[in-house]
C-alpha cells in the first residue's frame, strides 16, 4: 500500500511539471538548418586514408629487389667480391662450414621468383583499388 502511495506522488508531481514547462517552437527555418547540416557533413571527407608506403618508397622497393635478383643471377659471390687483405685476417673461434659455397640458382628458378613478386604487386594494386572503392562509396 505504501508503493501506490509513493507512485501517486510522483504521477502528481510528473502532472504538476509538465503543466508548468513551456512548449517549446522550433524556429521558422528549424528542418532547412537541419538539412543544410546534414548535406555539409555528407559532403566533407571525414577520413582520407593515408598510404603507409608512398609511391617514391614502392619504386625504391620494386628498384632494389630486381637488383637483387639480377646480382644473384650474374653476379659474383659475396665471398669472392669481400676479400680481406692478408693483415685484416683473423682466425676465428668457431669454424662454419662452407653452407653457402656450392649453392647454385638455376634461371628457371629466378623467372619464377620473378614472376611470382610481379604477381604479388599486380594483386596488391588490385586490392588496394577495391578496398579503396568500398570505403570511397
Amino acid at each position: 500500500m505504501g508503493e501506490n502511495k509513493h507512485i501517486e506522488e510522483l504521477d502528481a508531481f510528473a502532472k504538476k511539471y509538465i503543466k508548468e514547462a513551456d512548449q517549446e517552437v522550433p524556429s521558422l527555418n528549424f528542418t532547412s538548418s537541419i538539412m543544410d547540416v546534414i548535406a555539409e557533413t555528407q559532403n566533407k571527407k571525414v577520413f582520407k586514408p593515408n598510404p603507409l608506403i608512398s609511391i617514391k618508397g614502392w619504386i625504391l622497393l620494386f628498384s632494389l629487389l630486381t637488383v637483387c635478383i639480377l646480382y644473384v643471377s650474374k653476379g659474383k659471390s659475396i665471398f669472392e667480391t669481400w676479400k680481406l687483405p692478408e693483415k685484416y685476417k683473423y682466425t676465428p673461434i668457431f669454424e662454419f662450414p662452407d653452407l653457402f659455397k656450392n649453392i647454385s640458382v638455376s634461371n628457371t628458378m629466378l623467372t619464377a621468383c620473378f614472376f611470382f613478386t610481379l604477381l604479388i604487386f599486380i594483386q596488391m594494386y588490385l586490392f588496394k583499388t577495391r578496398f579503396d572503392e568500398k570505403l570511397n562509396s
